[in-house]
């Protein structure tokens, strides 16, 4: 309790509204002070206003640790699907045949959904799975299960490549959010064996890693990392970290019909 309830109760004689009481006599509502809004109050009153005060805490504390909710990192697993909406595209785009340009989508499709071949190759994977997890942040990081959309790449300066690439995936940012950009080598380097799915989608993609001044990494259809490829239309695979705030109510399905991870953010 504050030093000024204490010195109340220690005070042998205390003058309230110009009647002297003696200790004995003194109550909770009987000492009256004013707040520093003006306003004239007892210590009963302060005392019942922070008993309050405290149990709305204590409510919001309990609400936070409801079992029918977790925080995303403790349960998600790497590859597991999470139900996470990046939107539909507005508009159409061809298959990209300039350097630095994207395309194969159309107006109204989703953004979740892949686009069946951009390399040489096909892939039908859809919707997103988590890719890593930072212990020290408590965040999830999440990717793109197949590939939306395509990226062309000439024998060309591979760092504006990759700055392409990365600033791409602020496409697929939504309120769950909190950074992205596009797959990396390294990213792909943890995740082992190569015939893993998150790994090896069935068609070619890109990879924001330099692999020389004209040339970017990639990876085959195999899943095997390719060093050094140019003048190609390969997939594009966006990756995003999601805020340390998210948490989940348990598995659903996605709009795919795959077993995912459901999002929730507590404020």
């Amino acid at each position: 309790m504050g030093g000024g309830y204490l010195l109340i109760i220690l005070i042998l004689l205390v003058v309230t509204n110009g009647i002297t009481y003696g200790a004995s006599q003194l109550t909770s509502e009987s000492v009256s002070y004013q707040k520093k809004d003006g306003e004239l109050t007892t210590v009963k009153s302060a005392l019942d206003e922070l008993i309050t005060k405290s149990s709305k805490v204590d409510d919001l504390e309990e609400k936070a640790k409801v079992y029918k909710y977790a925080y995303l990192y403790d349960v998600a697993k790497v590859g597991d699907y999470v139900d996470y909406n990046a939107g539909d595209w507005k508009d159409s785009s061809k298959m990209p045949t300039e350097n630095g340009s994207f395309g194969g989508y159309n107006a109204g499709t989703s953004k979740n959904a892949s686009v069946e071949k951009c390399g040489g190759g096909t892939t039908n994977l859809n919707g997103w799975r988590v890719l890593s997890k930072n212990e020290k942040t408590k965040t999830v990081t999440i990717v793109h299960a197949g590939e939306p959309e395509c990226y062309y790449h000439e024998y060309r300066d591979s760092n504006t490549g990759v700055i392409n690439l990365d600033n791409r995936a602020k496409e697929y940012m939504n309120e769950y959010a909190q950074s992205s950009r596009s797959i990396k080598k390294e990213d792909i380097e943890t995740i082992t064996p190569q015939s893993n799915t998150l790994r090896m989608i069935g068609d070619w993609y890109w990879l924001a890693t330099v692999y020389s001044n004209y040339d970017l990494y990639s990876v085959y259809a195999s899943g095997i990392i390719n060093g050094g490829g140019n003048s190609y239309a390969f997939g594009y695979r966006p990756v995003v970290e999601l805020k340390s705030s998210v948490f989940t109510p348990g598995k659903g399905t996605d709009m795919f019909s795959q077993d995912a991870w459901q999002l929730v953010e507590m404020k």
